[in-house]
């Protein structure tokens, strides 16, 4: 509107009360009209960020329109006679202006009704208010005829309700009634029902069951009705049940509901647990399916459980039956009244070598090996008949033709009328039996490991070839054989390794046999040999040769590599003996005497031999003594650098002082100690006394280094490692102040366990010799990978050497320098004694030196007098 319009001004609206319990919230106040005595109450709307206004009294009737909700966002409806005030045509303009709301009023429409009131309030001539009066009754009347007619129209509609829901009562009642009947209807045929059935809600609670559940469980529909189901199983099974459960996002309150939800369906066997817990359970197979609306809510689950108690006692009774059926080691088929092969186990099968398919619905006659004559079979039939049975043993024929003895029992089977239904055949194969019987007869002539003769047997055909030999005129040699380093790979790899190399050396001893010739195993590596028919003693000599040299090839146990050799002696018949004790007693001599001189040699029985093997045994008596009280002394012999500029160490070197006897060097005794085992502790002591030695010598001369010297025994003993820290311990002697000497052979007895238990020496920072290098027969691949420190060139090279630079053995010294230095290892030469031979040395780079050109080995105290009281080499 055109604020120049003279109907219009604008006035302040006062008293302004903001109203924001309403709907819409709203502001109320009050405006003051020209030419009125007193204000007027409005209402201010905000819509849509407009203000309206509208008169808060209704215009008709005057009713207070200040609570009254809005409708349609913009229509006020008067709750007196619902007259409607649209607030959008409203004539009231406001707006907001310094928090002040301003109406802009239209003077000559606004307020007619409120004028008109005034006129008629204020009219002087009675004829008008009557007519105005008469009118307002026309009015009222006409108002009270339409509420009337509301008001019936409004009975009518209760009067139709309260019919229809009487009708609805009685059809409800009726549906009630429907239901219960349908109720105790399910209820009896539930009760008919011998299975258990049990409703369940979604919470797993027992909500209705079956008579069948109290008269199984003896628990009472009181006791029941509200419990959980899963209170019905026991714990385990619970247990399991929860275990086939995935995670789930909600509380778990039934492990049997959730198994229902989770697959639509569940059926197994499980124990319920009825009144008295204690007692045996029975077993049921449950049954469930859950339950929904018929607008497909989850009501719960239906569960049915039926009693399998004896069914599963007779299942186990079958298969029990069964298992004893097939698992029988006897044969047993199953016949008809006829002998019609109706059903066979495993074992028959087995045994006879037919598949089951291949005898059902035959005869046994299949079986008949035609051994026995037709009197034996009318005797078997005759016993069946008469006697329900028959036992015994019996030829039968395999399907490959093969015959087999068998213990065979047949039993009569008969229905309860005593009629005959079934023959029972058991039969046991005992071929085992029989063979045992022969292998016993063998086991006492034969060796069980070899497969060769044993003692037993050698010594019959011992005799009987004596008694051919006596009556050709002929000779006959008898071998004594026992290998060497047998021990050693009995102890360090096992019992097993020993008998793998038993086997092996038979065989290899059989390959350079003649057929005439026997060979025998007399016990443990011990094996002897009867060549027949000699003139003269070359065809012994040349089996020997060839025995020796078979037996020098290394050896392949699974994954190690074993070197072995072979000691023989030789007892000539008759010119060492004449009986079998007197030739086997020399050739056992004959053979330690082969051993004495270095083993893998071969030795003929001579005159006087039986006193040197008394002396060994003399001496390995006193050997064990010697170590029980410590007649041993260690002698050092000093290694210096070939310039002869420092000692760089010594090697410590046993010595027996056997009292009567002086000084015994170490090649009298250190061989039986081998063989006896006694190196063990001997080598202990030597280890604890150089250690205790080392460390005062470091001491006084800084880089010292002492050299012990390990036996095959004590380094592939198991527990050498422990007892090397140990004494390292106990002695406080460090690693470094050590160095532990091996010999080629030592390692190629087992590379494996040599190459990993020098590893285990050098991981402690103890070094490593490699000692009389070039005489063993290790390869340059494996000597790579060995963890080795030092070469020591054996002393027979250096003494070999004959002052000539450009013969042979300079040539192969030369080699085994290289061959360190490639290595980057430290050469040492043993045995050096001339000037020549040093200067040999010197010339070819070699690194240290050792022999009696420096000086022999000494006792300590000289040691320590000459070498480190000095400290230089003179």
């Amino acid at each position: 509107m055109s604020r120049q319009n003279p109907n219009f001004r604008d006035a302040v609206v006062e008293s302004v009360t903001f109203l924001d319990s309403t709907a819409p919230p709203r502001w109320k106040g009050r405006v003051q009209l020209p030419g009125e005595h007193r204000p007027i109450d409005i209402l201010i709307f905000n819509l849509q960020g407009e203000f309206q206004a509208v008169p808060a009294l209704c215009p008709h009737e005057g009713c207070d329109l200040t609570h009254c909700p809005l409708f349609n966002e913009n229509i006020l409806v008067c709750p007196a006679h619902s007259r409607r005030i649209d607030l959008k045509i409203s004539e009231l303009r406001v707006k907001e202006l310094d928090g002040q709301f301003l109406v802009s009023l239209n003077t000559t429409s606004l307020f007619e009704t409120a004028e008109n009131r005034t006129e008629i309030t204020s009219g002087s001539e009675g004829l008008e208010t009557v007519l105005q009066l008469r009118e307002e009754i026309d009015k009222l009347r006409l108002a009270t005829l339409k509420q009337e007619k509301q008001i019936r129209v409004i009975t009518q509609s209760m009067d139709a309700m309260l019919c229809e829901s009487e009708q609805q009562k009685l059809k409800l009642k009726e549906k009630v009634h429907q239901q219960q009947a349908l109720s105790r209807f399910v209820d009896r045929v539930m009760d008919t029902i011998d299975d258990l059935l049990v409703v369940i809600d979604t919470e797993g609670r027992i909500l209705r069951l079956n008579t069948a559940v109290e008269r199984e469980l003896g628990l009472t529909e009181a006791e029941l009705l509200g419990t959980g189901i899963d209170e019905l199983l026991t714990p385990l099974e619970q247990q399991h049940l929860a275990g086939q459960l995935p995670g789930l996002p909600w509380p778990i309150r039934s492990v049997l509901l959730e198994t229902i939800r989770l697959n639509g369906y569940y059926a197994g066997e499980h124990e319920l647990l009825g009144k008295n817990r204690d007692n045996a359970k029975s077993i049921y197979w449950l049954k469930s399916s859950l339950l929904h609306s018929e607008q497909g809510k989850l009501e719960g689950a239906v569960v049915t459980a039926l009693n399998i108690t004896e069914l599963k006692n007779r299942e186990t009774q079958l298969q029990l039956s069964a298992k004893v059926f097939e698992n029988s080691s006897e044969a047993i088929f199953i016949t008809d009244p006829q002998g019609t092969i109706m059903e066979v186990n495993a074992a028959f099968c087995s045994i006879t070598g037919y598949e089951r398919s291949e005898v059902l619905g035959r005869n046994p006659r299949i079986l008949k090996s035609k051994l026995h004559d037709k009197p034996f079979y009318k005797r078997l039939w005759r016993s069946l008949l008469d006697e329900g049975g028959w036992k015994g043993e019996i030829w039968d024929r395999r399907k490959n033709g093969e015959f087999c003895p068998m213990l065979l029992s047949i039993n009569a089977v008969a229905d309860k009328l005593g009629q005959l239904t079934h023959y029972v055949a058991i039969s046991t194969d005992i071929s085992q039996q029989k063979q045992t019987e022969r292998e016993l007869k063998q086991l006492a002539y034969y060796d069980v490991l070899t497969s060769l003769p044993n003692r037993s047997l050698f010594k019959n055909r011992f005799e009987h070839e004596i008694c051919l030999a006596e009556r050709n005129n002929t000779r006959l040699a008898l071998f004594f054989l026992d290998l060497d380093h047998f021990k050693n790979v009995n102890d360090t790899l096992g019992h097993w390794a020993g008998d793998c190399l038993l086997q092996i050396t038979s065989t290899r001893i059989q390959s350079c046999l003649r057929k005439t010739d026997t060979v025998a195993r007399m016990g443990g590596d011990e094996f002897t040999i009867i060549l027949p028919g000699l003139t003269g003693i070359t065809d012994a000599t040349e089996l020997a040769r060839k025995l020796i040299d078979a037996m020098t090839k290394p050896v392949q146990i699974k994954d190690h590599t074993v070197f072995v050799g072979v000691s023989i002696g030789i007892a000539i018949f008759p010119d060492d003996g004449n009986d079998f004790y007197t030739l086997t007693k020399h050739a056992d001599t004959a053979m330690y005497a082969a051993k004495a001189k270095g083993r893998g040699l071969f030795q003929y029985y001579e005159e006087g031999m039986n006193e040197a093997a008394h002396q060994r045994l003399l001496l390995e008596n006193a050997l064990r003594l010697a170590i029980e009280r410590e007649e041993f002394q260690l002698y050092y012999q000093p290694k210096a650098d070939s310039n002869l500029s420092r000692i760089t160490g010594a090697e410590a070197l046993i010595r027996w002082r056997r009292p009567g006897f002086g000084i015994i060097p170490p090649d009298r005794f250190i061989a039986i100690a081998e063989e006896t085992a006694l190196i063990i502790p001997l080598g202990k002591w030597i280890l604890k006394t150089a250690c205790l030695q080392a460390k005062v010598w470091v001491n006084q001369l800084p880089g010292f280094r002492l050299a012990i010297n390990l036996s095959p025994l004590q380094l592939l003993a198991d527990d050498f490692i422990v007892v090397l820290d140990r004494i390292l311990a106990e002695t406080d002697t460090k690693p470094e102040w050590i160095e532990l000497e091996v010999t080629e052979g030592l390692i190629m007895l087992d590379i494996v366990k040599a190459t990993e238990r020098l590893h285990q020496i050098r991981e402690r920072g103890i070094h490593v010799a490699m000692d009389d290098f070039g005489t063993g027969y290790s390869s340059l691949s494996y000597l790579q990978k060995l963890p080795i420190h030092t070469l020591k060139i054996d002393r027979s090279f250096i003494m070999a050497y004959t002052n000539d630079p450009a013969s042979s053995e300079a040539a192969f010294i030369k080699t085994i320098v290289s061959f360190g230095q490639v290595l980057n290892m430290t050469v040492v030469a043993e045995g050096v004694e001339t000037e020549s031979q040093l200067a040999l040395l010197q010339s070819y780079g070699c690194d240290e030196i050792q022999g009696y050109y420096l000086s022999p080995p000494l006792p300590a105290d000289e040691f320590q007098r000459r070498w480190i009281d000095h400290g230089v080499v003179e």
